[in-house]
């Protein structure tokens, strides 16, 4: 290699120099960059946010419904449970418990069980509604609604030591309507054993229909081996029940019976039949009895108690009537003349059609006009009304829960009756029906008692004496009294009347006759007092009058002239209906010297 070639001189590559026209040419020559290559958030900017909002809401409206909720607090139901029977329970006796539910919360109470714990010595008897088993320890009870009440009864045998102490337990277990926890309520019930010196007990039906004639049995006996004195039943009837026969009658008020002195060993018993006017099906009553004694302090100390309840049940058919006027309000009692309206309602309760509906009501009673008897769509014969399809096409065919009303009048003749009869009343009985039950269910029976309308009259006769009457002169009257009556026998009978002080002076030895202890007269204030006691019913009818007659004598001062003169003012009259049990008040109008009969001249005092 030629040397000369190795001898170069080392130097930096430098940059390019381009004139300027080859520079605009390479720029001319560059190629365009097309606008998406631009970068692909700038491209598509709208759609990632509209997504991104989307994302965001989604994301907000998940957080608030999946996030977890706080656990609200349920607190238990205000729901009442109690349980009652007596403190002291007679050893080898019955004892009656009663547990009672009251639904004082706004909501719904369901799948309501109670359960019973039982001491020792307790064995369960018998109750009302029946409990699930054979032990008596578990009830299932209805659903109860805000303010809805229930009760359950049972009776169970008590045996032990006298003086031992027992403890009765009851639980409540239920749900709120719309919450699926279950909560539990308990009350506990301690009694003490006490000797049975004295049994009592109420037999009677567990369940019966609305209506119908029913039977109960109180049995009391002295199991002492003492004499127990001045001993009375007290027996607290049911609501609504209606007592038709007592045997023996009672003794005081309506519920109370004198048995006397129990001797050692001594037992007897009450009968009692009635009704119950008005009951739902569902509905238990409670009767509730003591016996007592009377103390050495002059009270009434109870020696034992009983209790009975009974379930009203519902017939497939039922029919029922109640009075246009309100009974409570009338006392039951009813008018010579008046006019009654009666309401009939049916129903059926069955789960099946009830074909050829009769609904019949039979009226007895003497004072009833049978040609005032107007009934709509029924047939009338006598004393009996029918109502059936030819009259109410609703009867041809009534559906399962399907019901109707129907009504009836009548008036009551005016006197009540034309014969001796007393004690009246006005019964009317109602019954049902239909091709599936041929034999009649019984309705209701209402039973009114009629009033006994009285008329108190008086009359006055002149005796001796100036007539005309004369200022300065006197005269003498005799006053007549009378009292007549209609049916029904009067007590507590008193007539009241006013001699004017100073002019009429009463003559006390003019009264003959058995009214003469019967007349009081004070002559400090002028009152007259006729105590009469009984007026007979029928009197002035079928008996005599009562009547009382008296003289007085009238001496007319300056004061009297030219004008009639008064003899007995406020003239009143007061007894009591012993049928009825009506207070009776009767006022007189004023005997003057006016109220002279016959042409005996002008009652004017002349001057």
């Amino acid at each position: 290699m030629d040397e000369s070639q190795n001898d170069f001189v080392k130097k930096s590559v430098e940059q390019p120099i381009m004139g300027t026209e080859v520079r605009q040419k390479i720029q001319q020559s560059e190629v365009s960059v097309p606008a998406y290559e631009n970068g692909f958030y700038q491209n598509n900017k709208y759609y990632i946010w509209a997504i991104s909002a989307g994302v965001l809401i989604i994301g907000v409206l998940g957080f608030f419904a999946f996030r977890k909720q706080p656990v609200a607090e349920v607190k238990e139901a205000k729901v009442e449970l109690s349980v009652s029977a007596p403190e002291n329970i007679p050893s080898g006796g019955d004892a009656v418990y009663t547990i009672r539910l009251q639904n004082n919360d706004s909501q719904k109470v369901t799948q309501i069980r109670v359960e019973v714990v039982y001491p020792q010595g307790v064995s369960f008897l018998s109750s009302v509604p029946k409990p699930q088993g054979i032990t008596g320890n578990i009830f299932e009870v209805p659903d109860l609604i805000p303010g809805q009440n229930t009760a359950l009864v049972i009776r169970a045998k008590v045996a032990g030591n006298v003086g031992e102490q027992k403890q009765l337990i009851a639980r409540l277990f239920y749900h709120y309507s719309n919450y699926s926890s279950e909560f539990l309520k308990e009350r506990a019930f301690n009694f003490e054993l006490a000797a049975s010196e004295v049994a009592l007990n109420i037999l009677g039906p567990e369940s019966v229909s609305s209506s119908q004639l029913v039977a109960y049995s109180i049995k009391y006996k002295n199991n002492s081996e003492k004499l127990i004195q001045n001993v009375r039943v007290k027996v607290n009837l049911p609501d609504n029940f209606s007592l038709a026969q007592a045997d023996p009658a009672v003794s005081l008020g309506q519920n109370v019976w004198e048995v006397g002195n129990l001797n050692p060993g001594a037992e007897g018993q009450i009968l009692l039949q009635g009704n119950f006017k008005s009951g739902n099906a569902g509905e238990s009553r409670t009767w509730n009895a003591e016996i007592m004694s009377l103390s050495q302090t002059g009270e009434y100390n109870t020696l034992s108690t009983s209790q009975i309840s009974t379930s009203i049940s519902s017939l497939p058919l039922m029919v029922t009537q109640e009075l246009s006027t309100n009974l409570e309000q009338s006392g039951g009692v009813v008018k010579p003349g008046e006019t009654l309206r009666y309401d009939l309602s049916y129903q059926n309760n069955s789960n099946v059609a009830a074909t050829g509906v009769n609904v019949v009501i039979t009226l007895n009673s003497k004072a009833i006009d049978l040609s005032s008897i107007k009934a709509e769509g029924g047939e009338v014969n006598n004393n009996t009304i029918i109502w059936s399809a030819s009259g109410v096409p609703n009867l041809e065919i009534l559906n399962p829960s399907e019901s109707g009303n129907l009504s009836f009048s009548f008036s009551l003749k005016n006197p009540a009756v034309k014969d001796s009869s007393t004690n009246l009343t006005v019964v009317s009985d109602v019954k049902i029906k239909s091709n599936e039950y041929q034999t009649f269910l019984p309705g209701n029976q209402i039973s009114l008692k009629v009033s006994s309308p009285s008329v108190l009259s008086s009359s006055l006769a002149f005796v001796s004496g100036q007539l005309p009457p004369k200022v300065g002169q006197s005269s003498t009257y005799k006053i007549k009294l009378s009292l007549s009556n209609s049916t029904n026998e009067y007590g507590e009978a008193v007539l009241y009347g006013f001699l004017p002080l100073g002019s009429v002076v009463f003559e006390p030895t003019s009264v003959s006759g058995s009214e003469s202890a019967k007349v009081q007269y004070d002559p400090a204030t002028g009152k007259l007092t006729w105590n009469i006691g009984v007026l007979a019913a029928n009197a002035g009818r079928f008996s005599q009058a009562k009547t009382l007659e008296f003289n007085v004598r009238l001496s007319p001062s300056q004061s009297m002239g030219g004008q009639s003169a008064q003899l007995l003012k406020s003239i009143s009259f007061q007894a009591k209906d012993n049928f009825t049990e009506e207070k009776i008040q009767l006022t007189g109008e004023n005997i003057t010297t006016q109220s002279l009969s016959g042409n005996f001249g002008s009652g004017t005092v002349e001057e």
